[in-house]
């Protein structure tokens, strides 16, 4: 009898793994779509200049801000079918996590399918300037209405309500208490007496401090992790998610310990990660130690 695993397999050689479900696959931060397409309709309109194809040149590009259009009406149909998900599992929940994690999944799907939607509108809009400068007219929908950007809908925030508030729960329950100081430091960071000094330093100001580390398995981390056990500080590791946001989990990270609410944050040398989490925090009004040279 073939098993479940070599069927998955069978499947996956003869089909590839497929698409990623959009609510695991998050935006990039370093991408602007509407300035990638930038020149398009104008390269479109050069191609035809001074030749009899340029009668058809205003109604091409015409077409082509309306494929951008016609993407965004459609993917609005997706929104709102997210959404009755979402309104639908906020009324059954009770109390599962099973279905506690379906209405997240509904909720993450929804929230990215809105910010597709928002990526799309300024690729359409920045297209419809264009397409005003190639042909002197305005860019219109030959049926419909340009609309707004969507906003989060009742459905949507009910969700994110009633998800936080279970998180909030959750965590008031097994959270230690006491000011967080977040710590991060390099892999190959070696100097223990360091790391210790400047900690004892900070938990003599902090006497109930809990240390939020940045979970290297090595180096600073590692060190600080050793120094709240033997002083018995409560310590928190945040671990990059990178199954969901693969390259950009550790910068996730770093959003998610900023959203924790440091009280401090210590830093040894180690990479732009590191380097990352110092300006988030200096952004967000924490207060940020940096420590130390790089060993060698």
């Amino acid at each position: 009898m073939e098993s479940a695993t070599a069927r998955i397999m069978e499947d996956l050689a003869l089909y590839g793994p497929g698409r990623i479900p959009i609510e695991d696959d998050p935006m990039p931060d370093n991408r602007d779509f509407a300035v990638s397409i930038a020149g398009l309709l104008t390269h479109v309109a050069d191609a035809f200049d001074a030749s009899p194809l340029e009668a058809y040149t205003e109604d091409l590009v015409w077409g082509l801000v309306n494929v951008f259009h016609r993407k965004i009406e459609r993917l609005e149909r997706d929104l709102r079918d997210a959404e009755s998900a979402c309104k639908s599992l906020v009324a059954n929940q009770d109390g599962s996590e099973v279905r506690s994690v379906e209405l997240e999944r509904a909720t993450d799907k929804a929230s990215a399918l809105a910010d597709h939607i928002a990526e799309f509108e300024e690729m359409r809009d920045r297209l419809g300037d264009e397409f005003a400068n190639v042909t002197g007219s305005v860019w219109r929908p030959r049926s419909g209405s340009r609309k707004g950007r969507p906003g989060l809908t009742s459905a949507m925030i009910d969700a994110k309500e009633f998800l936080a508030a279970r998180r909030q729960r959750e965590q008031d329950a097994r959270a230690p208490k006491g000011p967080l100081i977040g710590f991060s430091g390099g892999a190959d960071w070696i100097d223990v007496d360091a790391v210790y000094r400047v900690l004892d330093k900070v938990h003599g100001r902090h006497p109930d401090m809990v240390l939020a580390h940045t979970a290297l398995d090595t180096g600073a981390d590692r060190i600080a992790v050793t120094w709240a056990e033997a002083r018995k500080v409560d310590h928190i590791p945040f671990r990059p998610a990178f199954d969901k946001y693969f390259k950009a989990a550790p910068f996730r990270r770093n959003d998610m310990m900023i959203a924790a609410g440091l009280a401090g944050c210590v830093l040894f040398p180690g990479n732009g990660i590191t380097l990352n989490l110092g300006q988030k925090a200096e952004k967000a009004g924490v207060s940020v130690l940096r420590c130390g040279e790089r060993s060698r």
